[in-house]
């Protein structure tokens, strides 16, 4: 079959990007035919975000004042890196419009699609499409029924689930909320990153010459004199290299310019890894590292404590941001595997799940 992918598939973020790859592999494997779909994503309720990520010369001066003048020119400058880095590794993707009449169906996922923390994205509901929709792992993120409810995009949600040809979810939150909406009991699948062996995720990377702790968190966190000071305490005791890969904290030793694939590949030698991230922690399972993640809960409670519920690795949650803590995570034997079993057999049922939605699209389409 011809396969839609509609996705956040032009953030500047490595786990987002990842999963793009992680799809569209997976899908190819098992021998569809996949374009990634298109649309100009809303932003009416953080006009600001449009600013951001449009990536336009009209909003030069945005640019200047609020990462120039406000983060500074190293910051700035490793972003402007990583955005031509991302659109050339994405302009190795096919392409068509989300409302194209050219594929069989349409995989809506991962990641959080159904979320409206910068506005509401009609496509990702269903609403535009020609095609029946399969949502693969999707996640709501933060947003609840009471903030659907308030931005007055409820109805438009439920309606939009109700009418998708089969539904799925990332987390326990998400799941809660479709049973809410709609009155059915979704599988929760795993992340595609997870569903994916990764057999062509390990490409050639620039060698590091000294043993590092790998780093990975968005440039606005990690940014508290405290938390910085943990870090390089632990890292200074155990001669470690602190490296920030695909994000840029000035405090860090080396700051690292990748694309999702470099970067999935850079975790492979690292003596260990301390995140505050979803794909974090996921690429950091999938290449067996010893790991720390620290959940926020004002960020991404709900998808950070069902994924270490899932994996079994609760335990390596970083309680409360303190050196002792650190080591004794950092310390701690994990049994990779115990959480491979798990991961083998969510990964199973997620592939179950998908597998029989595409061939039921193909049977009654």
């Amino acid at each position: 079959m011809k396969i839609g992918i509609l996705t956040h598939y032009n953030v500047n973020n490595q786990g987002a990007q990842l999963q793009v790859r992680a799809t569209k592999n997976w899908l190819e494997d098992l021998g569809h035919e996949t374009y990634i779909l298109t649309y100009d994503k809303n932003f009416d309720f953080d006009p600001s975000e449009a600013k951001k990520n449009s990536g336009s010369f009209k909003n030069f001066f945005y640019y200047i004042k609020n990462y120039l003048c406000d983060k500074g020119i190293g910051l700035t400058l490793f972003n402007t890196r990583k955005v031509f880095c991302h659109k050339k590794a994405f302009q190795t993707m096919n392409t068509l419009p989300y409302d194209t009449d050219q594929v069989d169906c349409v995989v809506i996922g991962s990641d959080e699609v159904f979320s409206i923390d910068v506005g509401c994205n009609k496509m990702m509901y269903g609403h535009g499409l020609k095609k029946p929709a399969i949502a693969y792992a999707p996640a709501f993120g933060r947003s609840d029924e009471a903030l659907l409810k308030e931005f007055q995009v409820y109805d438009l949600i439920q309606e939009g689930l109700n009418n998708m040809y089969a539904l799925s979810a990332r987390d326990t939150h998400t799941q809660s909320m479709i049973k809410n909406m709609t009155g059915r009991d979704v599988p929760l699948v795993c992340d595609p990153v997870l569903l994916y062996s990764g057999k062509n995720f390990i490409v050639p990377v620039k060698p590091l010459k000294k043993k590092y702790m790998l780093v990975y968190a968005y440039d606005r966190n990690l940014v508290d004199p405290k938390e910085i000071a943990v870090v390089k305490e632990y890292a200074k005791k155990h001669h470690l290299m602190t490296v920030s890969l695909g994000t840029y904290h000035k405090w860090c030793d080396k700051n690292v310019v990748c694309d999702a694939l470099e970067w999935y590949s850079y975790f492979q030698n690292a003596a260990c890894v301390l995140t505050d991230t979803f794909h974090g922690s996921v690429v950091a399972m999938k290449n067996h590292c010893q790991v720390a993640v620290f959940i926020r809960p004002s960020i991404n409670a709900f998808k950070m404590k069902s994924l270490l519920e899932v994996t079994g690795l609760q335990e390596q949650e970083l309680s409360e941001f303190s050196v002792e803590q650190l080591e004794k995570l950092m310390a701690q034997p994990i049994d990779y595997a115990q959480v491979d079993a798990r991961i083998e057999k969510i990964a199973q049922e997620s592939a179950y799940y998908l597998k029989s939605a595409l061939e039921g699209v193909e049977h009654e389409y």
